[in-house]
């Protein structure tokens, strides 16, 4: 018999076997109760997290004959249609290659038709996205007079790339990453039916690895299955590539109490073995966020700090370096050699226990050092480098500005909008709930490889970041997962170098990256030739969007 893939296999049935999105299964259930359905959803969230199961359980159940309770019966003709997948009344669309006007043109000359053997016709448009500007514009007058036949459930994996006169017609529902907990009771579920032996920690180590998401999470333990019916966490490590938590924890340990041999031997080992660095320095940088959560360092804060800054950098960069492990071992031991303690808080196991107690016994104590070690343990050299950097920032954002629209990037601008709301969990963390409002007050504008400009509607704000630009930086940093200078502009002073920058293009002229140590003045230069007007709204529009870009 053919081999079907677990995540088809234990694909939910029922609303019930939904794991991790309560509030829409009660929303859908009380809809079923009532009867009331509307004629277009749009579901969004991360990949793997229940949109396109909901998707086709709400066609299977809108069609039902003979509904039991909220559930389809599976009995009636149009649910073992709909099982065979042979339903010609359920039509699923991949927008990703079928984004098209034609395609969606075709849509609208057959949703008039009566449906077949069903109550409803039911598209479900995936990754809908995808559909080029013209596609969105034929589906919105399908959206706008429906056929009361017809229902749309629209899915997708980038809200943001979705029009907002799209957006208005649908009812609309935001699908969270999973919980691990909820991973972990499915994918035990699942072990206990295909009667395999899975340990605990490797489901939890599968869903974290997965970042809340179901489908990659149980095609990961379908994956590790493959190789064994008894998956320890040895496996899990060796197939996915990463390094077991306690070598990243002793890399960490050596580094707090500067052993520099001991860490480039372990990394070395690595290494030969076979790990891929970057997702070394990642994992220790992941390490070091769980510490800066819990606001728990196992050294003095401000040579936390100065290591964290380092580890960070070194991610950013390693990926650009002819030799990974010459670049980390130089990198590392600058980052080293800004540590002033020579001796770490806690045992190697108190320190993991700090990453997974948040009720440590220790707690009192380690914050009592905090307080007493944070600044007074900074070296001169540690503390001329922050000086230096807040003074730069108070006289000028000027270079920071103009390399963020040098090198304006939009997808990068939509990983940092997508990754924004990741500043709520440091609203209690005392190293920065006195700066983490100044990023939930504003509004990310322009992202470029190394630079972003950053708009607020308060003063006080502007005024305060450049006194406060390490701090701010750093939290930034540790939140996108890479490092950024950044800039921070009233709205009305955004306003207009928004304009500014329109009309440059528009004149001919270009916005040069100035390297840091040349940052003193805006550099444009004219161009050699004109810039043709489209260019202009090519360059304007990758900057700023579609909607918002007028040429007059």
């Amino acid at each position: 018999m053919e081999y079907v893939a677990l995540y088809r296999k234990y694909r939910p049935k029922t609303l019930e076997q939904v794991y991790g999105q309560k509030y829409i299964v009660d929303i859908f259930k009380n809809s079923i109760i009532s009867n009331k359905f509307f004629h277009a959803y749009l579901l969004s969230g991360p990949r793997g997290t229940g949109k396109t199961t909901i998707a086709k359980l709400i066609a299977k159940i809108v069609n039902c004959e003979k509904l039991d309770g909220v559930n389809p019966c599976d009995n009636c003709n149009s649910c073992k249609l709909i099982n065979d997948r042979s339903n010609p009344d359920i039509i699923e669309i991949d927008a990703a290659s079928n984004n098209g006007v034609d395609e969606i043109r075709a849509i609208r000359e057959k949703v008039v038709l009566m449906p077949s053997v069903s109550k409803y016709k039911v598209y479900i448009i995936d990754e809908v996205h995808m559909l080029s500007v013209s596609a969105f514009n034929a589906l919105l007058k399908t959206l706008e007079e429906p056929p009361k036949h017809v229902i749309f459930i629209l899915a997708t994996t980038e809200i943001d790339k979705v029009p907002e006169t799209i957006v208005s017609r649908c009812q609309c529902y935001d699908f969270k990453r999973i919980s691990i907990d909820d991973i972990v009771s499915c994918l035990s579920y699942i072990c206990e039916c295909e009667n395999v032996s899975v340990e605990e920690d490797v489901l939890k180590l599968i869903g974290d690895y997965c970042n809340g998401g179901m489908r990659d999470s149980i095609g990961l333990l379908d994956k590790l299955l493959t190789y064994s019916d008894n998956v320890d966490k040895k496996l899990f490590y060796d197939v996915v590539g990463l390094v077991d938590d306690d070598l990243i924890h002793d890399i960490f340990v050596n580094i707090c109490e500067k052993n520099t041999n001991e860490v480039f031997d372990i990394i070395e080992k690595m290494v030969n073995s076979g790990k891929n660095l970057e997702i070394v320095v990642e994992q220790l940088l992941n390490l070091m966020k769980k510490l800066s959560v819990n606001g728990k360092y196992p050294i003095s804060q401000g040579d936390f700090m100065n290591v964290l800054e380092g580890v960070s950098n070194i991610l950013y960069n390693i990926k650009f370096a002819s030799n990974q492990l010459l670049f980390f071992e130089i990198e590392i031991l600058k980052t080293i050699n800004l540590i002033n303690i020579n001796n770490i808080e806690n045992s190697n196991n108190d320190t993991l226990n700090i990453v997974n107690n948040e009720n440590d016994d220790n707690d009192d104590e380690v914050q009592k050092n905090i307080s007493t070690n944070s600044d007074v343990n900074k070296s001169d050299d540690s503390k001329d480098i922050i000086d230096n950097k807040q003074t730069f920032a108070k006289i000028n954002f000027d270079p920071i500005i103009n390399n963020a629209f040098a090198l304006a990037d939009k997808k990068i601008k939509v990983d940092i909008v997508n990754k924004w709301n990741n500043f709520n969990e440091y609203v209690h963390n005392k190293e920065f709930s006195s700066i983490v409002s100044y990023f939930l007050d504003s509004t990310i504008q322009v992202a470029g490889e190394k630079d972003v400009i950053i708009s607020t509607d308060y003063e006080s704000i502007v005024n305060n970041a450049a006194s406060n630009i390490t701090k701010l930086e750093l939290l930034f940093n540790l939140v996108m997962g890479k490092h950024f200078n950044i800039a921070f502009v009233l709205t009305k002073e955004w306003n207009k170098l928004k304009t500014k920058y329109v009309n440059d293009l528009k004149s001919g002229k270009k916005y040069n990256y100035i390297e840091p140590k040349d940052q003193k003045d805006v550099i444009i230069e004219e161009s050699a030739d004109e810039i043709e007007l489209p260019d202009v709204i090519s360059s304007a529009k990758s900057v700023f969007g579609d909607d918002i870009v007028e040429v007059k």
